[in-house]
């Protein structure tokens, strides 16, 4: 029976299988195109196999309409799939499970603590994990995109920039550059100061940063002590939890 898992986000859909311990994407959706079709998944439609998934979903109401559609063909996780990871030191109630997967993750290929997670998709998202395998929270800000999207549909002059991958200068000599430099550079300060900070709580000064995310590659490009962290960061975390191995 074909176990698959689904990687559920604000912006994209992920569905992997596990094979030789790695993961294996076999498709890619619109979140929001999956809402608007009321929950259908052409994968697991197109399967003839019974087959069963594992899920991880910050989208209330697209988990709701896929419960509605599949039932107990899909397992939506929680924290307590997670027995690996000690939630002592926060309010796990609150905790989307992409962090807490991304921190399972985190602690498989760490073997041990400390580590954090950057995530670079729609928000920039820290989660951290000490060597007593405890999650201790982390921090979540608008990504570059949103705080484009913010100045554009907040002021009356402001226009949407797009995404750019090259290093702006700080001395904007037009709007257009001014916002890049304000956006983008900012954004690089902010997380650096987002992992001194963290590896400072953590003592831990030189712990691995492990970076994933569609925007990754800019971070990673800027800040050197970030680490790449392997494809489907949040897929492998969701393949640890306790219904992925039963």
């Amino acid at each position: 029976m074909p176990l698959f898992f689904v990687n559920i986000g604000n912006t994209h859909t992920q569905i992997a299988v596990m094979q030789g311990g790695e993961p294996l994407l076999l498709a890619r959706y619109d979140s929001p195109k999956l809402f608007e079709d009321d929950g259908r998944v052409p994968l697991f439609d197109e399967t003839p196999a019974p087959w069963r998934a594992v899920a991880s979903s910050v989208v209330p109401r697209l988990k709701e309409k896929l419960s509605n559609r599949y039932g107990e063909k899909i397992h939506f996780l929680t924290a307590q799939d997670f027995p690996q990871l000690d939630f002592s030191m926060v309010d796990v109630r609150t905790v989307g499970m992409d962090r807490i997967a991304n921190a399972a993750a985190a602690l498989r290929l760490m073997g041990n603590g400390p580590a954090i997670v950057l995530d670079c998709g729609t928000c920039l998202v820290t989660e951290a994990i000490d060597t007593q395998h405890r999650f201790r929270g982390g921090a979540i800000m608008l990504g570059r995109m949103l705080m484009r999207r913010g100045l554009a549909d907040h002021t009356a002059q402001l226009p949407l920039i797009p995404i750019q991958h090259q290093r702006p200068s700080p001395l904007g000599t037009t709007t257009h550059d001014a916002i890049l430099a304000g956006v983008d550079l900012g954004a690089i300060g902010c997380v650096r100061q987002l992992v001194t900070e963290t590896r400072k709580l953590l003592n831990a000064l030189d712990c691995k940063i492990f970076t994933t995310g569609g925007d990754a590659s800019y971070f990673l490009e800027n800040i050197p002590e970030l680490t790449p962290a392997p494809p489907l960061l949040t897929i492998r975390g969701i393949a640890t939890s306790k219904p992925a191995i039963d």
